[in-house]
């Protein structure tokens, strides 16, 4: 099920961004720094880097959602949350194949005629991809969707709230450029921020537990199988 929600909502994501923030701040900066500097090197790796990179950081990033969901139920956060979801094998293709879907967007992209109508037509290709992904990934993780569905789940889920996605992004944007300001110090906390706001908008659109509860959480799909019957 989505949930519609009011264009404020996006004040709530950030909420809950700041209090995963707050629960694991110089844990999720570490997980983040980790993620650049192995993104970074798989970039260099000749022929493969323009898939690996997209790849390792999907399952990177995968691994702190799982962690910020973790605390969401109780659970303490740690830093090996971050590899986590490499040890999801039945998840590792579908994460795969969302993870790739940016990279058929640039591609498509870069295909397009140059001039106002090639821009246009991709600047319109780039919002299509960031609405499929945006939620793909937690769906992928919590809801146990494969990526066809998780794609299509996702482009529902921001189209169904439009007006608080824009709102989100927006502040987004400003917040990213006041961070950019004192030497891009502030990233360090906004990128956190940012991850656990991107949990919190995807918790409360399709109803999972939220980190600052502002609806009830459905029932969901638990992660790990139920204990075999004595």
């Amino acid at each position: 099920m989505i949930r519609t929600v009011d264009p404020g909502a996006g004040i709530n994501w950030l909420q809950g961004g700041w209090a995963g923030f707050k629960a694991g701040g110089a844990l999720l900066i570490g997980m983040v720094f980790v993620t650049i500097v192995v993104v970074a090197i798989a970039a260099f790796i000749p022929w493969l880097g323009t898939i690996l990179v997209p790849v390792v950081g999907t399952f990177l990033y995968a691994g702190m959602l799982k962690s910020l969901r973790g605390h969401a139920t109780g659970r303490q956060m740690q830093f090996d949350d971050l590899w986590s979801a490499l040890n999801d094998q039945d998840r590792l293709v579908h994460l795969a194949i969302v993870a790739l879907v940016p990279t058929l967007g640039s591609i498509l992209r870069a295909l397009l005629p140059n001039g106002l109508i090639g821009g246009l037509l991709g600047a319109l290709v780039a919002v299509v991809v960031m609405a499929l992904t945006y939620f793909a990934v937690p769906l992928v993780l919590f809801r146990n969707q494969e990526a066809p569905l998780a794609l299509k789940s996702s482009f529902e889920g921001v189209l169904a709230n439009l007006p608080a996605v824009i709102v989100f992004w927006i502040a987004c944007i400003v917040l990213t450029f006041i961070a950019i300001l004192p030497l891009g110090l502030g990233l360090l906390v906004l990128v956190p921020v940012l991850l656990g706001a991107a949990y919190e908008a995807y918790a409360e659109i399709y109803g999972d537990v939220e980190l600052v509860p502002n609806a009830p959480a459905e029932p969901v799909a638990s992660e790990e199988p139920p204990p075999p019957p004595v």
